[in-house]
């Protein structure tokens, strides 16, 4: 397989459009004094329900980065806030009631930086480009 020449290897536009991605969602959420990492948090507890921190984490690790903010930063603040609370009993967290508010007005600001991203890009191009990386890592993760 040849790159044109005029274009990057894949390793480059996978990396700089991830740091796009997160300059983008933070600034969309800036205003609400949310990160991508809050985000990510708050949408995974509102689809998946309560996690206990490993779980939690073994979720968002492949989308944060050895110098990200920890989970312990990012739900110490999402609980200052009152968005969510820790059971002792299960050990898990939880989206609270201000939680679920704060989801969706998150959800709002998040799908118009989605909608921004993929301005131009069909539905099948969308599915062919995340079918072929899908494929890269399944041959990576196959031959590891």
């Amino acid at each position: 397989m040849t790159t044109p020449s005029r274009l990057k290897p894949i390793g480059y536009y996978l990396k700089h459009l991830d740091d796009l991605i997160n300059r983008e969602f933070d600034g969309a959420l800036a205003a609400s004094d949310l990160t991508r990492r809050h985000w990510q948090v708050l949408h995974t507890l509102a689809g998946d329900g309560p996690q206990d921190p490993a779980g939690l984490t073994a979720r968002l690790l492949p989308f944060w980065g050895q110098d990200a903010i920890t989970l312990d930063e990012v739900a110490s603040g999402l609980t200052a806030r009152g968005w969510i609370a820790l059971d002792p009993g299960a050990g898990t967290y939880a989206l609270t009631a201000s939680g679920d508010r704060g989801h969706a007005d998150a959800e709002r600001l998040v799908m118009a930086a989605r909608d921004r991203t993929a301005a131009g890009v069909t539905d099948e191009e969308y599915l062919g480009a995340v079918t072929v990386l899908a494929r890269m890592c399944a041959n990576l993760e196959g031959a590891g």
